[in-house]
């Protein structure tokens, strides 16, 4: 039985609902606009309006200290409809540097859980501010690397009551063994561990089946929705993962067969290796921080290089050269491993991508060519370094000379134009962009279009209704981009019909009124000349006062003629404006019209373009 069977009467029930609730999470709305999002959400896939109060709160408004460092991110949503109140909460997958990091420290190295324990920290700091009590309702949405974060509160914190995934990055039982107590106890007390650190000699197998029974009680409570061409699925089958819950596996791309079979003939002792990379660079960097660990990969400090240039950069090459080199010289060849075990099986496994279709012959000969060069220099810059510390401790001389070091970093460098320029051949044969189908099938959009329930389907996150009222073949109409153009056309038609009303107001305030006060003014000072003639003698003043110029005005006669205004006439502008506004209003409603005819009436589409003005 499903999760979601436990669960048919939540508010948001379906999947459908739940994947583009989890889509729209990415999408950075502002609450306003998430709160609208989710109500004409609701509408396309219930068909009634969501009578309900919404809060929305955000880990960007967090006030906890693990929230803001541990680089999770996710949107709590409170919704109380009256008869039922419950918190939905989307924890966002991976999307920057800080959360490839702790992809590589959280479920390959299994070392850290911090972004998982800020899931449980956020829930709590958002009911808090929602004003809940603990016993509400609350379901964890999740895709990628946030199916493990809301897993792994759910099973350590009890922090969901539900979970519901869409190509989610698996539990890791290192990782829970690594940070939480009672698992890590229960693993101590079945197997025999001297640290902790022993617990990756075990049985990758046994340590899987032990995990999957340890958890089964609350299996149920996990609803998972995979492609079986997601490249976390093919991931999932290596040492560390195990798949928990309700799973409904479906083939999004089946002109592929996914990568699930190639990536398990890959050896465990090849996962391990990558997997101590990854181990060395987490503990460094829990220590540290990321430079830490890049630092404990390469032997070299890059922080000390930033914000270094020109001969300041070059003094500083210069005064720690011996230094770098034999670091390098350390740290390289466990790199050079990796890379020679991806060589040395790159026919099998660029042979199996294209059996599979993922790309051509010959893109499969020129990466495969071309990774053999960049491992040829890789080599070289790996002798390089070994005959420069070996020549410094024969000679004991860490300063051997800028020509010595001249010669070596030239020599150096022309490694690194040989890899940059293989990677440019590989990339030209666009085997880059042909991959990006596996990207894809990780995504939420191709999970989407291939959720259909009869006529109903989605085209990227859009819902599609197709119609087969009429003869020929069906007729697909995207009825969310429809419902979003009526119910925002046509208040712009009428926000726009406002200012038109507004503008002829204007035109006869500013034009026609003002005229008639302008001319009243001018006639009242008429009459008050031609009633009161005394008063204005000093207008003669220019001819003086004394008694030989002594006159006074008796009489003022005003023979007056206003013209009529002009050019006043907006009759004809106003109304083009007035007709474009209904002819505005009779496009949309005959695109209305339309597509309801496409439909039979018991399926209420009129009804979802009605309400969907009342959003």
């Amino acid at each position: 039985m499903r999760a979601s069977d436990y669960v048919s009467s939540d508010i948001i029930s379906s999947d459908e609902f739940k994947t583009r609730l989890i889509d729209i999470g990415y999408q950075d709305l502002t609450s306003v606009e998430l709160e609208e999002k989710i109500r004409q959400l609701y509408l396309e896939e219930n068909g009634e309006l969501l009578e309900a109060d919404i809060q929305i709160f955000h880990s960007s408004a967090s006030e906890r200290q693990l929230v803001k460092e541990s680089g999770y991110d996710g949107t709590a949503v409170y919704i109380n409809n009256g008869d039922k109140q419950e918190v939905y909460v989307i924890s966002e997958g991976t999307q920057d540097l800080d959360d490839w990091i702790y992809n590589i420290k959280a479920m390959l190295a299994g070392k850290s859980a911090d972004q998982a324990i800020a899931t449980d920290e956020f829930v709590k700091e958002a009911k808090e501010q929602f004003n809940l009590v603990d016993n509400v309702e609350t379901n964890g949405l999740s895709h990628s690397l946030a199916h493990n974060n809301n897993a792994y509160a759910l099973l350590s914190f009890g922090t969901f009551d539900n979970v519901y995934s869409v190509n989610g990055a698996q539990l890791n039982y290192y990782q829970l063994f690594e940070t939480d107590r009672r698992f890590n106890a229960a693993v101590r007390n079945k197997f025999t561990l001297s640290t902790n650190d022993d617990v990756y000699n075990l049985s990758p197998q046994d340590l899987h089946d032990f995990a999957m029974d340890y958890y089964e009680d609350k299996a149920d409570r996990i609803d998972q929705v995979i492609s079986t061409d997601d490249p976390l699925y093919a991931v999932s089958v290596v040492r560390g993962f195990f798949t928990l819950g309700s799973i409904t596996m479906v083939d999004t791309n089946p002109d592929v067969p996914g990568l699930r079979e190639l990536i398990a003939d890959i050896p465990d002792n090849v996962i391990r290796d990558f997997q101590e990379l990854a181990i060395d660079f987490a503990v460094a960097s829990n220590e540290g921080g990321t430079n830490e660990g890049v630092k404990e990969l390469i032997g070299i400090d890059v922080e000390a290089f930033k914000d270094k240039e020109g001969m300041e950069l070059a003094g500083h090459i210069i005064a720690n050269y011996d230094t770098m080199v034999r670091a390098l010289n350390e740290k390289l060849p466990p790199l050079l491993d990796r890379v020679q075990t991806v060589t040395a099986n790159s026919d099998e496994i660029f042979g199996s991508l294209e059996e599979a279709g993922y790309i051509t012959e010959r893109q499969k000969e020129v990466t495969i060519d071309h990774l053999t060069r960049i491992e040829k220099s890789l080599i070289d810059i790996e002798n390089i370094l070994k005959d420069n510390v070996n020549l410094r401790d024969k000679l004991n001389n860490p300063f051997l000379g800028a020509g010595n070091e001249i010669v070596t970093i030239l020599r150096l460098a022309s490694n690194l134009v040989e890899i940059y320029m293989s990677y440019m051949e590989i990339e030209k044969t666009g085997i880059l962009k042909r991959l990006e189908s596996i990207k894809d099938s990780h995504g939420l959009q191709e999970m989407l279009s291939s959720m259909s329930d009869g006529l109903k389907s989605y085209i990227g996150a859009d819902m599609i209704y197709t119609s087969t009222s009429t003869k020929g073949e069906p007729i697909k109409v995207n009825i969310s981009a429809a419902l979003r153009m009526y119910q925002k056309s046509i208040p712009i038609l009428e926000a726009k019909s406002t200012k038109i009303s507004n503008f002829e107001k204007a035109i006869k305030h500013e034009l026609d009124e003002s005229y008639k006060d302008e001319k009243k003014k001018v006639q009242d000072e008429i009459n008050q000349m031609e009633s009161s003639p005394s008063s204005y003698r000093f207008l003669l003043s220019k001819h003086g006062y004394y008694p030989t110029f002594n006159k006074e005005i008796k009489s003022i006669r005003v023979h007056e003629i206003f013209y009529p205004l002009e050019n006043k006439d907006f009759e004809e502008q106003l109304e083009e404006l007035k007709k474009s506004v209904e002819s505005g209003k009779l496009y949309i409603e005959k695109y209305r019209n339309a597509i309801e005819d496409l439909f039979e009436e018991e399926e209420n589409v009129s009804q979802l373009f009605d309400l969907s003005r009342r959003i």
